[in-house]
């Protein structure tokens, strides 16, 4: 092998851990990237449970408010008790008696 070809070589050899390392810094950044991106679901994700728990339990209230109602003969009273019963969960999102 010449010296020329030596020189030739390792320019080439250059080029090509040049753009290895600009590969691993392109993927580097995307991960960057994709980890802000997880980071941001996973709290979505959490505040998404959140809300759920909190509209179980609603729905909660509300069945067990419509059992109680059901057992309530006079309508009006009926009325009146779910009536309570929905102004306290706007209010609070909870029912306490």
């Amino acid at each position: 092998m010449t010296i020329n070809q030596i020189i030739e070589e390792n320019r080439q050899l250059q080029l090509q851990y040049a753009k290895a390392i600009s590969t691993i810094s392109r993927l580097e950044n995307k991960t960057a990237v994709l980890q802000k991106k997880l980071e941001a679901l996973q709290k979505e994700n959490e505040k998404l449970k959140d809300e759920n728990k909190k509209l179980q339990k609603q729905n909660n209230i509300l069945m067990r408010a419509i059992e109680i109602a059901i057992e309530i003969k006079d309508y009006n009273n009926q009325k009146g008790f779910l009536k309570k019963v929905l102004e306290k969960l706007r209010e609070t999102g909870e029912l306490t008696r």
